[in-house]
């Protein structure tokens, strides 16, 4: 009994994808107009098209130590009460009643400040700065170069005094240097005080740690993000070509950028926050598509090489309906642990699962409505509309490159002998049938002679069985040495050696 395994899709669902995707085509346009709509919104009204988080916007960043377990929702109600734009609050998870903020603010000085903190330290009588101070405005650290080693916690009650308020450690430079940075930490001051007075005062017992990025840096990081996504559009579109053929390539990344697009577009719609995890999320989604895409991809391929007098359009319905099954389970699956996630998820986890969860739609839709119908609108324009259908004769006379040109009718050539493989089996054919009506003529004989049944002379006859090599290559030989031996030795099997492969293997039952 044969073994039957589940499909989702019945055998033999012909869905017609080629005639239906102009209208999925206009859904697409749809949906980037909206995408486009929002983010020049958003750019009119709240002065960006997206909601840049601190990595792409610049803001602070504090670690701090509570003295009782407290709420990770109140945290966040007090950080949005005290007017913190875009605070968000999460839990440290390997210790014991921490937490982690993030804000947009900025933790910096502006510079007449760090002018006066430099004076400031000028006149420490204990160390002599041998240069200059290091300082950029909007950063976060100070770097003090001196003579000989300073006292850090007199060197950081100075520095705080003069208003550059902040944890002193030792820096890395030469041998004969002594080093000193200065981690401001005024961001995390004001969290802790905003954190006390609204949660009660010992609440916050530390700063555990404080770090700000500032404009600058998060220019070159999106700057840098944008660059990633457009190496990895790139480096796939050279794979497309090489694996595939050219005329693959512009679908498969027209589909990516599309996927892409539109998940930034549903980010620009609910405002959620747009930082580095959300471009890992971008890249996943491309990674994932292209998947999609090169499988479908590869049954039309073969789909096209073994039906080469159907049109294209028509083969490429067939195997997209083939793959539908697997396309759909394969995502469907993926969904669901990603829509758990999204569930039971929260701060940028909530996010990054809102990301794939959006692009593992869209990505499925598509491989099956956009890309295909790229590839057979390239294919039309550029290519004459044959495509992978073009038989050597067309190839000859096309104007253009052919591509991959199938082979003729009785084109396949057997390795062996170097002749079509039609023409083997025919010749074979005919042989055998000559040979089978002179082995009945002398079987007969023979069993008149000796008194035997023409069925006995037909079970003496050597018994075919299944060949380990080219049946049609060993027939051919067989049939070759059957022309060569006398007239009365064609009833019995060809003397001399076993008939071998080209290979040099002897089959087996010989």
């Amino acid at each position: 009994m044969a073994q039957k395994f589940f499909e989702l899709i019945p055998p033999g669902t012909r869905f017609p994808f080629v005639k239906t995707a102009k209208y999925f085509i206009a859904l697409s346009f749809v949906l980037i107009a909206v995408s486009i709509a929002t983010m020049a919104y958003n750019y009119t009204s709240r002065g960006s098209a997206l909601n840049f988080g601190i990595d792409f916007a610049g803001g602070s960043s504090a670690r701090l130590q509570l003295a009782r377990e407290v709420p990770i929702q109140d945290v966040r109600e007090a950080l949005d009460a005290a007017g913190f734009e875009s605070a968000s609050a999460v839990t440290v998870p390997d210790a014991d009643n921490q937490i982690i903020v993030h804000v947009k603010d900025v933790a910096s000085i502006d510079m007449a400040t760090a002018k006066g903190c430099e004076e400031a330290v000028n006149a420490y009588p204990k160390a002599k700065l041998k240069r200059p101070m290091s300082y950029q405005e909007g950063a976060s650290k100070m770097f003090f170069v001196f003579e000989s080693a300073p006292v850090y916690s007199e060197l950081e009650a100075l520095l705080s005094k003069a208003g550059c308020e902040g944890k002193v450690d030792k820096g890395t430079g030469k041998q004969d240097e002594f080093p000193v940075e200065l981690s401001l930490v005024g961001m995390g001051v004001k969290i802790q005080d905003e954190l006390n007075q609204a949660l009660g005062q010992g609440t916050v017992t530390a700063i555990v740690s404080s770090e700000t990025v500032g404009a600058k840096v998060g220019s070159q990081l999106k700057a840098d993000g944008v660059k990633s996504l457009l190496y990895a559009l790139g480096f796939i579109f050279l794979y497309v070509m090489l694996r595939f053929d050219l005329r693959f390539a512009p679908g498969g990344i027209l589909a990516l950028a599309h996927d892409a697009f539109i998940t930034v577009g549903a980010f620009a719609l609910t405002w959620k926050e747009f930082n580095l995890q959300t471009i890992a999320a971008l890249l996943t989604i491309v990674g994932y598509s292209i998947n999609d895409t090169i499988v479908v991809f590869d049954r039309i391929r073969e789909r096209v090489a073994l039906s080469r007098d159907t049109p294209i359009e028509e083969t490429t319905d067939i195997a997209l309906n083939e793959t539908l099954s697997r396309t759909i389970l394969t995502s469907g699956t993926t969904l669901l642990v990603v829509l758990a996630t999204w569930a039971l998820g929260t701060g940028t986890i909530k996010d990054f699962a809102f990301a794939l969860m959006i692009g593992i739609v869209v990505g499925t839709y598509s491989s099956l409505f956009i890309a295909c119908p790229v590839f057979l609108w390239v294919n039309r324009r550029f290519y004459g509309g044959e495509g992978h259908l073009l038989t050597p004769d067309d190839a000859a006379a096309a104007t253009v490159d052919a591509g991959t040109v199938l082979a003729a009718e009785n084109a396949e050539v057997d390795e062996a002998t170097g002749r079509a493989i039609g023409d083997l089996r025919a010749e074979a054919a005919a042989k055998a049938a000559s040979q089978g009506e002179g082995e009945a003529d002398k079987g007969q004989g023979v069993g008149a002679e000796d008194g035997d049944e023409p069925a006995k002379a037909s079970r003496r006859r050597r018994r075919q069985r299944p060949q380990s090599c080219s049946s049609a290559s060993l027939t051919h030989e067989l049939a070759a040495r059957a022309d060569e031996a006398p007239a009365g030795a064609r009833g019995r099997a060809p003397a001399g050696p076993a008939a071998t492969c080209p290979s040099g293997h002897v089959p087996r039952g010989r």
